[in-house]
């Protein structure tokens, strides 16, 4: 990328940067981006996390400051419930306004809903520029992870207010193509807003293709077939299914064995006890900092990514996705997640359940394994998949594109 611009950026997170997704989705982008632009940063961040990971937060303040980066932070707030929301937005529009002035920002870029009711603030009394990056659907975001009824008040609050956003947004960046599609049909946008995907994307000097079998053999997974889950087990990640599935896997690949990489240990050993037709030997429970991850999933044979379907469903990009075509494991997947399901077999990558039957598994195990006897040719179609479409630089430059527009206009 050519230095073209020294443009000022206000960019806007609700999450804290010591938590798993920021590390892995926001912080990369921004590093590469502050080499062409000037950026402000304004994240919320939990006391009590901040506190428990002190050195963490004095490293990232720190990185922040070798790359020319201005870190403004709030507390966030959780309760009481909505009315901390409002409360965040209402201190988080009075310092980003105080912060637009004083830096002279002209881009205003919001990472998901509360960033994006912050900017749509600014952006009705400053001549900033605004860039809604949407991480999901509004309402159905906070239906599906708040416990707000479908088609009720908060329901219909947030969907009418996107709309307003969606109108009032200069450019708007979404994770999949299938949202990209829809967004243009549903939404009266004007013609002069952009609309461009960015998947969740992957730094591939970091994950990469590995041969590791010292590290399989020293946690005694020499001669396993190794399905591998990485990630948070929320209940739209279906742990009970992908323990469905194994069992199955279990009957037609004696050798097979399971790892899981998950901070949430406790909740997937109290699934392990419960599920008494899985002998608990086949099953390892660990978590791996970011920087190990890639050595353990590279001693995996398929990578699986379960989700419930759900209307949030078409704008999921997992980042384990990308992560595991980077060290070149193979998917196992379940329907109508984002665009994963055309992004596997365009590029002959894995396979897609068609249900969640003993049927459906087996039929899904069988296709895998005739995928896998050309073993080291599916590695290379995985690394080729994510060095196409999940590439961080790749990611990066788009938003530089869309920064270039942006001060265009």
């Amino acid at each position: 990328m050519k230095k073209e611009l020294r443009v000022k950026v206000l960019y806007i997170t609700y999450l804290g940067l010591t938590e798993p997704i920021p590390k892995s989705q926001v912080l990369p982008y921004l590093f590469d981006l502050s080499k062409y632009v000037d950026i402000h940063l304004l994240s919320f961040e939990k006391k009590w996390l901040i506190k428990k990971e002190n050195d963490e937060f004095k490293k990232i303040e720190k990185i922040l400051q070798e790359n020319g980066i201005t870190w403004h932070i709030l507390a966030y707030h959780k309760y009481p419930l909505l009315l901390s929301s409002i409360l965040d937005i209402f201190l988080g529009s009075i310092v980003s306004f105080f912060i637009a002035l004083r830096y002279r920002i002209s881009i205003v870029h919001a990472r998901s809903n509360i960033p994006i009711a912050i900017g749509y603030a600014l952006k009705l009394v400053l001549p900033i520029k605004l860039l809604y990056d949407r991480r999901g659907i509004m309402g159905e975001d906070h239906t599906e992870h708040s416990g707000w009824k479908r088609e009720g008040y908060l329901h219909h609050l947030a969907t009418w207010f996107e709309k307003k956003v969606i109108r009032k947004s200069d450019a708007i960046v979404v994770l999949t193509q299938r949202t990209n599609d829809q967004l243009r049909k549903s939404v009266n946008y004007s013609s002069n807003i952009s609309i461009d995907t960015i998947p969740c994307c992957v730094d591939l000097q970091l994950f990469k293709l590995n041969d590791n079998q010292n590290l399989k053999d020293e946690i005694g997974l020499s001669d396993k077939f190794v399905f591998v889950y990485s990630g948070s087990v929320g209940t739209y990640n279906l742990l009970d299914e992908m323990f469905d599935f194994f069992k199955e896997a279990l009957n037609l690949i004696p050798s097979a064995h399971f790892l899981i990489l998950t901070q949430n240990k406790d909740a997937v050993s109290d699934l392990i006890k419960r599920r008494t037709d899985i002998e608990k030997n086949r099953v390892t429970v660990s978590y791996v900092p970011q920087e190990k991850l890639p050595s353990f999933l590279s001693i995996g044979d398929a990578g699986l990514v379960f989700r419930r379907t759900s209307p949030t469903a078409i704008a999921a990009s997992p980042t384990k996705f990308g992560e595991y075509l980077a060290c070149g494991l193979p998917i196992v997947s379940t329907p109508q997640i984002g665009d994963l399901e055309d992004i596997i077999d365009s590029n002959n990558i894995g396979v897609v359940l068609s249900g969640y039957t003993q049927d459906d598994y087996k039929e899904a195990i069988n296709n895998l394994l005739l995928l896998l006897r050309e073993k080291e040719e599916v590695k290379r179609r995985c690394r080729k998949t994510a060095e196409e479409i999940f590439s961080l630089e790749h990611g990066a430059r788009t938003y530089l594109g869309i920064y270039n527009r942006l001060i265009n206009i």
